[in-house]
Protein backbone atom coordinates (compact mmCIF):
# COMPACT_ATOMS: atom_id res chain seq x y z
CA UNK A 1 0.00 0.00 0.00
CA UNK A 2 2.89 2.37 0.75
CA UNK A 3 4.10 1.95 -2.84
CA UNK A 4 0.66 2.89 -4.19
CA UNK A 5 0.56 6.01 -2.04
CA UNK A 6 4.03 6.98 -3.21
CA UNK A 7 2.94 6.65 -6.85
CA UNK A 8 -0.10 8.86 -6.23
CA UNK A 9 1.96 11.54 -4.50
CA UNK A 10 4.53 11.45 -7.33
CA UNK A 11 1.72 12.06 -9.83
CA UNK A 12 0.34 14.85 -7.64
CA UNK A 13 3.75 16.55 -7.69
CA UNK A 14 3.92 16.31 -11.47
CA UNK A 15 0.48 17.98 -11.70
CA UNK A 16 1.29 20.72 -9.19
CA UNK A 17 -1.28 19.57 -6.61
CA UNK A 18 0.93 18.73 -3.65
CA UNK A 19 -0.52 17.90 -0.21
CA UNK A 20 1.36 19.62 2.61
CA UNK A 21 0.65 16.51 4.69
CA UNK A 22 1.27 13.44 2.49
CA UNK A 23 -0.08 11.24 5.28
CA UNK A 24 -3.67 12.15 4.37
CA UNK A 25 -3.37 10.29 1.05
CA UNK A 26 -4.85 6.88 1.77
CA UNK A 27 -6.88 4.28 -0.09
CA UNK A 28 -10.30 2.78 0.66
CA UNK A 29 -11.48 5.47 3.06
CA UNK A 30 -15.29 5.79 3.42
CA UNK A 31 -15.41 9.36 2.08
CA UNK A 32 -13.43 11.74 -0.10
CA UNK A 33 -10.33 13.25 1.50
CA UNK A 34 -9.85 17.03 1.49
CA UNK A 35 -6.34 18.41 2.00
CA UNK A 36 -4.31 21.61 2.01
CA UNK A 37 -2.42 22.17 -1.23
CA UNK A 38 1.11 23.54 -0.98
CA UNK A 39 1.08 27.18 -2.03
CA UNK A 40 -2.60 27.75 -1.24
CA UNK A 41 -3.75 30.11 1.49
CA UNK A 42 -3.21 28.79 5.00
CA UNK A 43 -6.25 26.99 6.39
CA UNK A 44 -7.79 26.16 3.03
CA UNK A 45 -8.61 22.60 1.99
CA UNK A 46 -8.85 22.88 -1.78
CA UNK A 47 -7.28 19.54 -2.63
CA UNK A 48 -9.33 16.34 -2.92
CA UNK A 49 -8.47 12.65 -3.26
CA UNK A 50 -10.41 9.42 -3.38
CA UNK A 51 -8.83 6.06 -4.18
CA UNK A 52 -9.63 2.35 -4.27
CA UNK A 53 -7.06 -0.45 -4.03
CA UNK A 54 -9.20 -3.41 -5.08
CA UNK A 55 -8.69 -4.90 -8.55
CA UNK A 56 -6.70 -2.35 -10.52
CA UNK A 57 -5.95 0.43 -8.02
CA UNK A 58 -7.41 3.74 -9.19
CA UNK A 59 -8.43 7.13 -7.92
CA UNK A 60 -9.03 10.81 -8.62
CA UNK A 61 -7.29 13.88 -7.25
CA UNK A 62 -7.56 17.57 -8.00
CA UNK A 63 -8.08 21.10 -6.73
CA UNK A 64 -11.42 22.75 -6.10
CA UNK A 65 -9.63 26.10 -6.34
CA UNK A 66 -8.41 25.67 -9.92
CA UNK A 67 -10.96 23.12 -11.12
CA UNK A 68 -8.19 20.72 -12.12
CA UNK A 69 -9.00 17.01 -11.87
CA UNK A 70 -6.76 14.04 -12.67
CA UNK A 71 -7.61 10.36 -12.93
CA UNK A 72 -4.94 8.08 -11.47
CA UNK A 73 -4.34 4.38 -12.00
CA UNK A 74 -1.47 2.05 -11.26
CA UNK A 75 0.62 1.20 -14.30
CA UNK A 76 -0.32 1.43 -17.96
CA UNK A 77 -3.79 0.76 -19.32
CA UNK A 78 -2.43 -0.57 -22.62
CA UNK A 79 -2.95 -4.22 -21.70
CA UNK A 80 -6.24 -3.91 -19.85
CA UNK A 81 -9.07 -6.27 -20.67
CA UNK A 82 -12.56 -4.94 -21.36
CA UNK A 83 -13.58 -5.89 -17.83
CA UNK A 84 -10.58 -3.99 -16.42
CA UNK A 85 -11.59 -0.89 -18.39
CA UNK A 86 -15.20 -1.21 -17.23
CA UNK A 87 -14.13 -1.55 -13.59
CA UNK A 88 -11.86 1.49 -13.86
CA UNK A 89 -14.59 3.60 -15.46
CA UNK A 90 -17.05 2.57 -12.74
CA UNK A 91 -14.63 3.65 -10.01
CA UNK A 92 -13.98 7.01 -11.64
CA UNK A 93 -17.69 7.66 -12.16
CA UNK A 94 -18.38 6.77 -8.53
CA UNK A 95 -15.73 9.23 -7.33
CA UNK A 96 -16.97 11.90 -9.73
CA UNK A 97 -20.54 11.55 -8.47
CA UNK A 98 -19.36 11.77 -4.87
CA UNK A 99 -17.32 14.88 -5.59
CA UNK A 100 -20.22 16.57 -7.39
CA UNK A 101 -22.56 15.77 -4.51
CA UNK A 102 -20.14 17.22 -1.96
CA UNK A 103 -19.58 20.30 -4.09
CA UNK A 104 -23.33 20.83 -4.57
CA UNK A 105 -23.91 20.53 -0.83
CA UNK A 106 -21.14 23.03 -0.06
CA UNK A 107 -22.33 25.45 -2.72
CA UNK A 108 -25.88 25.16 -1.40
CA UNK A 109 -24.71 26.24 2.04
CA UNK A 110 -22.82 29.19 0.52
CA UNK A 111 -25.88 30.16 -1.53
CA UNK A 112 -28.08 30.22 1.56
CA UNK A 113 -25.62 32.43 3.46
CA UNK A 114 -25.17 34.68 0.41
CA UNK A 115 -28.93 35.15 0.06
CA UNK A 116 -29.36 36.07 3.72
CA UNK A 117 -26.45 38.50 3.61
CA UNK A 118 -27.52 40.20 0.38
CA UNK A 119 -31.11 40.64 1.47
CA UNK A 120 -30.06 42.16 4.80
CA UNK A 121 -28.02 44.96 3.21
CA UNK A 122 -29.18 48.42 2.10
CA UNK A 123 -29.19 49.47 -1.54
CA UNK A 124 -25.87 50.78 -2.80
CA UNK A 125 -25.34 54.53 -2.78
CA UNK A 126 -24.33 56.38 -5.93
CA UNK A 127 -21.58 57.85 -3.74
CA UNK A 128 -19.96 54.46 -3.17
CA UNK A 129 -16.30 54.73 -4.15
CA UNK A 130 -16.24 52.29 -7.06
CA UNK A 131 -19.41 53.80 -8.54
CA UNK A 132 -17.82 57.25 -8.40
CA UNK A 133 -14.61 55.93 -9.91
CA UNK A 134 -16.44 54.31 -12.83
CA UNK A 135 -19.07 57.08 -13.16
CA UNK A 136 -21.95 54.62 -12.89
CA UNK A 137 -25.29 54.61 -11.12
CA UNK A 138 -25.52 51.33 -9.14
CA UNK A 139 -28.18 48.92 -10.35
CA UNK A 140 -29.32 45.83 -8.46
CA UNK A 141 -26.49 46.35 -5.96
CA UNK A 142 -26.22 46.47 -2.19
CA UNK A 143 -23.59 48.06 0.00
CA UNK A 144 -21.76 46.85 3.10
CA UNK A 145 -19.66 49.57 4.69
CA UNK A 146 -17.63 50.92 1.74
CA UNK A 147 -17.99 47.77 -0.38
CA UNK A 148 -20.35 47.21 -3.29
CA UNK A 149 -22.07 43.81 -2.96
CA UNK A 150 -23.45 42.08 -6.06
CA UNK A 151 -25.59 38.95 -6.27
CA UNK A 152 -24.56 36.09 -8.58
CA UNK A 153 -27.89 34.66 -9.75
CA UNK A 154 -29.53 32.22 -12.15
CA UNK A 155 -32.45 33.05 -14.45
CA UNK A 156 -34.97 32.27 -11.71
CA UNK A 157 -33.38 34.99 -9.59
CA UNK A 158 -31.96 32.58 -7.01
CA UNK A 159 -28.72 33.81 -5.46
CA UNK A 160 -25.75 31.41 -5.66
CA UNK A 161 -22.86 33.61 -4.57
CA UNK A 162 -21.71 37.21 -4.14
CA UNK A 163 -19.08 39.48 -5.60
CA UNK A 164 -17.81 42.40 -3.55
CA UNK A 165 -15.99 45.38 -5.02
CA UNK A 166 -13.84 47.72 -2.96
CA UNK A 167 -13.75 51.48 -3.67
CA UNK A 168 -10.38 51.02 -5.42
CA UNK A 169 -11.84 48.36 -7.74
CA UNK A 170 -10.49 45.23 -6.05
CA UNK A 171 -12.96 42.42 -6.69
CA UNK A 172 -13.57 39.40 -4.47
CA UNK A 173 -15.77 36.35 -4.95
CA UNK A 174 -17.43 34.60 -2.04
CA UNK A 175 -15.35 31.58 -1.07
CA UNK A 176 -16.94 28.32 -2.19
CA UNK A 177 -19.72 29.95 -4.17
CA UNK A 178 -20.83 28.76 -7.60
CA UNK A 179 -20.15 31.03 -10.59
CA UNK A 180 -20.16 29.01 -13.80
CA UNK A 181 -23.22 29.80 -15.88
CA UNK A 182 -24.54 32.35 -13.38
CA UNK A 183 -24.58 36.12 -13.78
CA UNK A 184 -25.04 39.53 -12.18
CA UNK A 185 -28.40 40.88 -13.29
CA UNK A 186 -27.94 44.56 -14.11
CA UNK A 187 -31.48 45.30 -15.26
CA UNK A 188 -33.26 46.83 -18.23
CA UNK A 189 -36.08 45.75 -20.50
CA UNK A 190 -36.88 42.02 -20.22
CA UNK A 191 -38.63 42.19 -23.60
CA UNK A 192 -35.63 43.70 -25.40
CA UNK A 193 -32.46 42.16 -26.73
CA UNK A 194 -30.11 40.66 -24.12
CA UNK A 195 -26.63 42.10 -23.70
CA UNK A 196 -24.10 39.84 -21.96
CA UNK A 197 -20.89 41.58 -20.85
CA UNK A 198 -17.99 40.78 -18.54
CA UNK A 199 -17.97 43.10 -15.52
CA UNK A 200 -20.48 45.03 -13.46
CA UNK A 201 -19.41 48.58 -14.35
CA UNK A 202 -19.45 47.65 -18.03
CA UNK A 203 -22.99 46.35 -17.59
CA UNK A 204 -24.19 49.54 -15.91
CA UNK A 205 -22.74 51.61 -18.76
CA UNK A 206 -24.39 49.40 -21.39
CA UNK A 207 -27.73 49.67 -19.60
CA UNK A 208 -27.47 53.44 -19.73
CA UNK A 209 -26.44 53.49 -23.40
CA UNK A 210 -29.14 51.01 -24.47
CA UNK A 211 -32.16 51.38 -22.15
CA UNK A 212 -34.30 49.20 -24.45
CA UNK A 213 -32.08 46.19 -23.76
CA UNK A 214 -31.71 43.89 -20.75
CA UNK A 215 -28.16 43.54 -19.43
CA UNK A 216 -26.35 40.85 -17.43
CA UNK A 217 -22.67 40.61 -16.46
CA UNK A 218 -20.82 37.29 -16.54
CA UNK A 219 -18.28 38.42 -13.88
CA UNK A 220 -15.36 37.68 -16.21
CA UNK A 221 -14.57 36.76 -19.81
CA UNK A 222 -14.08 33.06 -19.04
CA UNK A 223 -17.64 32.73 -17.74
CA UNK A 224 -19.28 34.54 -20.65
CA UNK A 225 -19.83 31.44 -22.76
CA UNK A 226 -21.57 29.44 -20.03
CA UNK A 227 -23.72 32.49 -19.17
CA UNK A 228 -24.65 32.85 -22.84
CA UNK A 229 -25.54 29.16 -23.06
CA UNK A 230 -27.77 29.40 -19.99
CA UNK A 231 -29.43 32.46 -21.53
CA UNK A 232 -30.02 30.67 -24.83
CA UNK A 233 -31.58 27.73 -23.01
CA UNK A 234 -33.88 30.18 -21.25
CA UNK A 235 -34.58 32.27 -24.36
CA UNK A 236 -34.41 30.05 -27.49
CA UNK A 237 -35.35 32.81 -29.97
CA UNK A 238 -34.15 35.99 -28.26
CA UNK A 239 -31.46 38.23 -29.74
CA UNK A 240 -28.38 37.82 -27.54
CA UNK A 241 -25.36 40.06 -27.97
CA UNK A 242 -21.96 39.25 -26.44
CA UNK A 243 -20.38 42.59 -25.43
CA UNK A 244 -16.74 41.68 -24.90
CA UNK A 245 -13.83 43.89 -23.88
CA UNK A 246 -11.45 44.90 -26.67
CA UNK A 247 -8.52 42.78 -25.59
CA UNK A 248 -7.37 39.34 -26.82
CA UNK A 249 -9.18 37.37 -24.11
CA UNK A 250 -12.36 39.46 -24.30
CA UNK A 251 -12.63 39.22 -28.08
CA UNK A 252 -11.84 35.49 -28.12
CA UNK A 253 -14.32 34.58 -25.37
CA UNK A 254 -17.13 36.76 -26.74
CA UNK A 255 -16.66 35.36 -30.24
CA UNK A 256 -16.64 31.75 -29.02
CA UNK A 257 -19.77 32.38 -26.94
CA UNK A 258 -21.58 33.95 -29.89
CA UNK A 259 -20.74 30.99 -32.11
CA UNK A 260 -21.96 28.54 -29.48
CA UNK A 261 -25.42 30.13 -29.22
CA UNK A 262 -25.88 31.78 -32.62
CA UNK A 263 -25.53 35.20 -31.03
CA UNK A 264 -23.93 38.48 -32.05
CA UNK A 265 -20.68 40.14 -30.97
CA UNK A 266 -20.23 43.78 -30.00
CA UNK A 267 -16.72 45.03 -29.21
CA UNK A 268 -15.65 48.63 -28.42
CA UNK A 269 -13.89 50.21 -31.41
CA UNK A 270 -10.73 51.10 -29.49
CA UNK A 271 -8.20 48.46 -28.46
CA UNK A 272 -7.87 48.18 -24.69
CA UNK A 273 -11.33 49.56 -23.91
CA UNK A 274 -14.35 47.94 -22.32
CA UNK A 275 -17.82 49.45 -22.68
CA UNK A 276 -17.44 51.50 -19.51
CA UNK A 277 -14.24 53.02 -20.91
CA UNK A 278 -16.05 53.72 -24.16
CA UNK A 279 -18.98 55.41 -22.40
CA UNK A 280 -16.63 57.65 -20.41
CA UNK A 281 -14.66 58.56 -23.53
CA UNK A 282 -17.91 59.37 -25.33
CA UNK A 283 -19.02 61.67 -22.51
CA UNK A 284 -15.66 63.40 -22.41
CA UNK A 285 -15.81 64.14 -26.14
CA UNK A 286 -19.15 65.91 -25.94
Amino acid sequence: MADLVRQVIDDMHSCGIVPTDPGVIQFDLPTMTRFHVAGDKKGTMNGFWRGFSDGIPAGVFGSWKTGAQHNWTMGSADKWSDSDKAAFTAKIERIKAEREALQAQAQGEVAKAATERFNSLPDASPDQGYCLKKHITPMNAKQQNTFLVLAIVDWSGAIHSLQTIAPNGRKMMLKGGAKKGFHIHIGGNPEGRLLVCEGYATGCSLAKMDPDAEVVAAVDAYNIRSVAQAARERFPTREIVLCGDHDPVGVRCATAAARAINGKVLIPPTVGMDWNDYALALEASR
